[in-house]
């Protein structure tokens, strides 16, 4: 079970020793931010599907264990969580959370508040167009309640959304952001992938402009893990990608998270470069378009795509790089193609360049993260080749670059589907040196 795990042991010994040197955790995490000069929000987790049978009681509120009456109740079919959930149709659910904040920011100090939707559910899934009012205007209330507290302290509360990249998906929630920014309820919005994926290509243009319009901040969550085999964790490089794409996208910056505890170097250096992004214009970068995930809705993913002779695939990938005037030491393609036979035949080409491979490498299988295969994606990638390109610096784009592949010629014995299964771009720069100690 989730909870008899000797990291929650480690976690409820935690909290039982503090409590015992009466200190109390929140107040200590808000004390120490403030007197470092740091404001802090606190996230609410709106909802969660645990009832009294499950193990995870820790996560079981006082009104669901004494008020089962207030469960959504109504199975959901595209969402196993729902049936647990409170529904926030009944006036003591909103009140309840309404307490919880008011205790965490009136009480305890806390500088406003981070909506966290959690499991995105809120109503009966046959209510949610009926209810959507309902929720802004609770959304409405914890605006007033900050406001209120804040007049108190003569400052100013934040509060925060985390929200879908797809705006649809927040919709069918009975989340309305537009009508949330377009009132000032929220003081910026906190785009999140729908999965633990890392992804540097999510669709919130949407969001990005309905924020800019209303005056809010915008900034992107990224996942936790790419379904790579040969990296269980985000690279510095990758995480450079990530925002440069974002920052063309209209973000104001990254909402860093999961990162490793306590902090090494590795973790300070993607806190600094994430921090300005300046910091990492002219650095190396690994683009890497995530793949499609069964049953999660992720939007615009292309990959992995299987290849019919003859059959020209095209996968869009986005460069956020400033190329103009750029310090470029060169750039790279690579293609991962499962159960490619070396009897095959293919022509690839970039943004309507045809190129040749320069460089091959085989494997006969990769295993992924268990993170990156929590989605239902395969833990092991198959059999495999990597082709690599070179790219001339003057056929890469800004924005987005068209790779094209063909299988011209497929060597029939071998039956095996041929999976166009990743794309990645890499850049490089030329950089200064680097002494080790010593002066320049």
């Amino acid at each position: 079970a989730h909870n008899r795990g000797v990291m929650w042991w480690r976690a409820a010994q935690n909290l039982q020793e503090a409590l015992a040197a009466d200190l109390d955790p929140l107040a200590v995490v808000i004390d120490r931010a403030h007197a470092k000069g740091r404001r802090l929000l606190c996230s609410l987790r709106m909802n969660d599907p645990t009832t009294a049978l499950d193990e995870n009681s820790y996560m079981l509120s006082r009104l669901k264990r004494t008020n089962p009456d207030i469960l959504i109740g109504e199975e959901d079919p595209d969402n196993p969580h729902a049936a647990t959930c409170a529904d926030f149709a009944h006036p003591e659910v909103r009140q309840e959370r309404l307490a919880i904040i008011e205790e965490v920011c009136g009480h305890y100090g806390a500088d406003g508040l981070e909506l966290d939707p959690y499991v995105r559910v809120f109503f009966k899934k046959s209510a949610v167009r009926e209810h959507t009012p309902l929720l802004t205007e609770f959304v409405r209330e914890v605006r007033t309640l900050l406001d209120r507290i804040g007049q108190v302290r003569g400052e100013h509360l934040w509060l925060s959304a985390r929200v879908h990249p797809l705006e649809s998906v927040n919709l069918n929630s009975g989340m309305d952001l537009r009508a949330w920014l377009g009132e000032g309820l929220i003081d910026f919005a906190v785009a999140t992938p729908p999965s633990m994926l890392f992804d540097a290509e999510m669709p919130i243009g949407w969001l990005a402009d309905a924020a800019r319009a209303s005056g809010a901040g915008f900034y992107v969550q990224l996942g936790r893990a790419p379904y790579d085999d040969r990296y269980h964790h985000p690279t510095i490089e990758m995480y450079r990608a990530a925002a440069a794409n974002y920052a063309a996208m209209g973000a104001d910056g990254l909402y860093v998270s999961d990162l490793a505890w306590p902090p090494q170097a590795a973790e300070y250096q993607i806190l600094r470069e994430m921090a300005d992004a300046d910091i990492s214009a002219y650095k190396d970068k690994h683009y890497l378009p995530a793949p499609r995930e069964p049953e999660i809705t992720t939007g615009l993913r292309y990959l992995p795509v299987e290849l019919t002779t003859g059959c020209q695939i095209e996968i869009p990938v986005m460069v956020g790089d400033r190329l103009q005037g750029a310090p470029l030491r060169g750039a790279t393609l690579g293609l991962r193609i499962v159960q490619c036979c070396p009897e095959d035949r293919w022509h690839f080409s970039f943004n309507d360049t045809p190129l040749v491979a320069n460089r091959y490498e085989h494997f006969y299988g990769g295993i992924v993260s268990y993170t990156a295969a929590r989605g239902g994606l395969p833990q092991r990638i198959d059999t495999h080749y990597w082709f690599y390109f070179d790219i001339p610096p003057e056929i890469l784009r800004e924005g987005i670059n068209k790779v094209e592949v063909v299988l011209e010629q497929c060597f029939e014995p071998l039956v095996a589907e041929r999976i166009l299964h990743q794309v990645e771009i890499r850049i490089n720069y030329i950089v200064p040196h680097q002494p080790s100690g010593g002066q320049l």
